[in-house]
């Protein structure tokens, strides 16, 4: 087994990082040592993160780990071949990822739990950034189809061929963004290829909250991603981690109908069964406990796969800090007809009266002109009008009506589950 360490602090690493930067021309379009940023000293509170980074990268104003992203990787990711039957599951860090590949990677073999059981998630399901320091591309290319891949990559970084015109199949996981902070510090404190850090989080939110982190800001991440679903609803399934909390098994049958691979009331029980979390917590094969590659994580941190909980963020924010991440929140999200749900219990509201959190449908295409509602309803019914019961934060009245009357618009996966 290879060790991280011994990997980058080894003759071998130092040479491909020397050739790396000998051989670039143009900087505006290779990836660039973060700390060679002339801005960098600007921004007192950006430059401690970046140090904190061990080999931190730059590539077009993104800030990328050191260690396992390799520069040809990255730099040549906008000419990347994509195939039709191509699925990618992407996410902003600590929001699912793992937890949705090995979804997607059972639901490829069938349902068939007897066939991933004794095989590492990361044999299944491929990192597009993360590799070899060596021939990662080529490794890539020599896949056999279909190719199940992931990345954390930011939409302007993916391949051309996916951000223009889609045709293969793309599984965006969002998570509320409180709880993604808190996830992402634990995550950070164990990770040795992120430093293993030893901030206090009030600090690591500052730097959360200005995108000064690995992979950039969570808004500048997922707001994209939202309007590219919007536009190519057939190609782009967006859900969210606390769907997958609330109704796994209603997200594992929209997620079969997505991907075009059905399976059998049977099949899908499986899959549920080996995919909750608690059943992922203890699994070798997808919770980071065995790898090609050791000291990647420090477990005596943290533990790759936590707590699974929405509203853990309700144990680390202050008042004051959850006020101010409100504030932002308000900010980046006044125009957005994103809904955010962050309290357990609006979640848990929005499932019971919805059956989703998000609305993935073509006619989403144009949140303008949302559908007429298909139920009437009875002025003198003491029904209370969603609209008005539910006023979950950050958002305008106007954008969550628009989002609401999407809801009316049946789910034909919500009637099956």
């Amino acid at each position: 087994m290879l060790s991280l360490k011994l990997l980058y602090n080894s003759p071998f690493s130092s040479l491909l990082t020397a050739w790396s930067r000998v051989r670039k021309k143009d900087p505006e379009n290779c990836v660039t040592s973060a700390l060679d940023d002339p801005e960098l000293d600007s921004d007192p509170l950006r430059a401690e993160y970046v140090r904190s980074v061990p080999e931190a990268q730059l590539f077009k104003g993104v800030l990328l780990q050191g260690y396992l992203v390799p520069a040809d990787v990255v730099e040549g990711m906008e000419d990347m071949d994509i195939r039709d039957d191509d699925v990618f599951v992407i996410t902003y860090p600590k929001s699912g990822t793992t937890w949705t590949e090995e979804i997607v990677s059972l639901i490829y073999k069938g349902g068939d739990v007897s066939k991933v059981d004794k095989e590492l998630l990361v044999y299944r399901v491929h990192h597009v950034e993360v590799g070899r320091p060596l021939g990662h591309l080529r490794f890539l290319r020599n896949l056999r189809s279909p190719r199940l891949l992931a990345t954390h990559l930011p939409l302007p970084l993916l391949p051309r061929a996916l951000r223009e015109k889609p045709r293969c199949k793309i599984v965006y996981v969002m998570r509320n963004p409180k709880d993604t902070a808190v996830s992402y510090y634990h995550h950070h404190k164990m990770s040795t290829f992120l430093g293993n850090s030893t901030s206090s989080f009030d600090r690591f939110l500052q730097h959360f909250m200005a995108g000064h982190v690995v992979y950039g800001s969570w808004f500048d991440h997922v707001l994209p991603y939202w309007q590219f679903c919007k536009g190519h609803p057939n190609n782009v399934f967006f859900m969210t981690y606390e769907e997958l909390k609330l109704d796994l098994r209603g997200m594992v049958l929209r997620l079969c109908d997505f991907l075009e691979r059905p399976l059998s009331d049977e099949a899908v029980d499986a899959v549920v069964r080996h995919c909750t979390f608690e059943s992922m917590k203890t699994n070798k094969m997808v919770n980071r406990e065995q790898l090609p590659i050791a000291d990647l994580f420090d477990m005596t941190k943290s533990k790759f796969m936590r707590k699974g909980i929405i509203g853990d963020w309700k144990n680390h924010f202050t008042p004051e800090q959850s006020s101010a991440f409100d504030d932002l929140c308000a900010a980046r999200l006044a125009d957005c007809d994103l809904p955010i749900v962050s309290e357990p219990q609006d979640a848990e509201a929005l499932f019971e009266q919805f059956g989703r959190i998000l609305y993935n449908h073509p006619e989403m295409q144009d949140s303008c002109s949302a559908p007429e509602r298909t139920w009437s309803s009875d002025e003198d019914s003491d029904d209370p009008d969603p609209l008005v019961e539910f006023q979950p934060r950050f958002q305008s009245r106007r954008c969550f009506e628009t989002f609401f009357q999407m809801y009316l618009q049946s789910d034909p996966v919500t009637l099956l589950s």
